[in-house]
């Protein structure tokens, strides 16, 4: 009778450990695939620069692109516990007419007694709890492929930085040769050089997809060329002190991050040391947050946790925060696409008057021309390097400029004229 327990429960434990194995092996490709939740909420976010991009469908296409992959991993672990569930529901049965029949035969030749075969029948159904077994192998299955997923995270080598300090200057960024390719191998930019003059106001304008974000990334050194070097004032991005970079060049994205318990620990928060009281106000003036700020109920001091505010409302905050922090070097990454138009108004006012921004080089995203009619320098680009550069209204003259402050083709066509090509190697 203990030998016919034995020879069952290597038969449920086999099914338990196929289980986990099929399961992990759908969990690791599940997670895989779940990055069209991230794109999802990167797209909602950013719909007004999708729509006035004319994009909608493309990005529809990128967006839900993961879906049937994503289902067919999700179906795959339903029928994993569906063949679990009935190898369980035939292997349990069969494991205890067994042992009974067993026990049995054994109580017939008066070896045990009756009560002996109602032990044998408990002991069978506490040696055959698969139902239990699979709840906890498929929390271990998950487990194991987050795991698997964290431990990729943490195999990330930190990115290096030099310990070099930078030299007196204005701000000037220049991009030597700069190639960045995408996760297909594909060259988003592509030997691009590109000067930004110290102390002027740069609009980076372009086509949805030309690389726009990704030269405000390489600016700062939120990301690093593949080819090439970027440099600020003369000074390679890769050989400055993080602290010293970080103090040089600030942020303001489209969707900030709010950080610290107050407002103003939020509007301060940086690098460098605590900004005073009345830079923070300044500041915050300068990006139209002064005014609902003062109406919270403490203020300047009023807890973040204690006041939701509207996405503009976080935008303005996050705004404020980077005028703060700019020391050299601003870089806006389409942060106008969801501010209204008086908003908007008034921070290209800021941007280009005299006052809270004065000396400081200015590297703005836009889609809206009139930001880049307000600029000193517009950088066109288009095809994975610079088109064309010059003022807004130089520009203007060309139709396929004017074209990527328009809507896209409904064929996805290209506004590139025939036999235009986007200019490449040093200027």
């Amino acid at each position: 009778m203990r030998n016919a327990r034995l020879v069952g429960l290597p038969v449920v434990l086999s099914l338990v450990r196929t289980f986990v194995r099929d399961a992990s092996d759908i969990n690791d490709r599940y997670f895989d695939a779940q990055g069209v939740a991230t794109r999802l909420l990167d797209a909602l976010t950013g719909i007004r620069t999708i729509t006035a991009a004319g994009t909608l469908d493309r990005e529809a296409g990128r967006v839900l692109g993961p879906l049937p992959e994503l289902r067919r991993h999700g179906s795959g672990m339903w029928r994993a516990l569906a063949r679990v569930s009935s190898r369980e529901a035939l292997a349990v049965p069969l494991l205890e007419v067994a042992v009974l029949a067993v026990a049995g035969l054994e109580l017939a030749r008066g070896r045990i007694t009756p009560g002996g075969v109602l032990a044998a029948a408990e002991y069978v159904a506490l040696a055959t709890g698969v139902g239990s077994l699979v709840a906890s192998a498929g929390r271990l299955a998950l487990a194991r492929a987050t795991a698997g997923r964290v431990a990729e995270v943490l195999a990330e080598p930190p990115v290096p930085y030099g310990t070099a300090g930078l030299p007196d200057g204005p701000g000037r960024l220049e991009f030597r040769g700069v190639t960045v390719r995408g996760p297909g191998g594909a060259a988003v930019l592509e030997d691009l050089w590109l000067t930004v003059p110290g102390g002027a106001l740069v609009a980076v304008a372009g086509r949805s997809g030309s690389g726009k974000s990704l030269l405000a990334a390489l600016a700062g050194r939120l990301a690093d060329p593949d080819e090439g070097e970027v440099l600020l004032d003369g000074m390679p991005l890769r050989d400055l002190d993080r602290r010293v970079l970080r103090r040089a060049v600030a942020y303001g994205f489209e969707r900030p991050v709010l950080l610290g318990d107050t407002f103003a620990d939020a509007i301060a928060f940086g690098p460098g040391p605590p900004a005073a009281g009345d830079d923070v106000v300044r500041r915050a003036a300068a990006a139209r947050a002064d005014a609902f700020i003062r109406r919270m109920p403490r203020g300047y001091a009023t807890r973040l946790a204690d006041a939701p505010i509207s996405g503009g409302e976080a935008q303005r905050v996050g705004l404020a925060r980077a005028f703060v922090q700019a020391g050299r070097v601003l870089v806006l990454d389409d942060v106008a696409a969801s501010l209204d138009t008086v908003t908007e108004h008034h921070i290209s006012r800021v941007l280009t008057g005299s006052g809270a921004l004065a000396g400081r080089t200015r590297l703005v995203v836009t889609h809206r021309a009139s930001t880049a009619a307000r600029a000193d320098l517009v950088v066109w680009l288009d095809g994975g390097g610079v088109r064309g550069r010059g003022t807004h209204r130089d520009l203007w003259a060309q139709p396929a400029y004017r074209a990527a402050f328009q809507p896209v083709p409904p064929d996805g066509g290209s506004s590139h004229p025939a036999g235009a090509t986007p200019a490449r190697g040093p200027a």
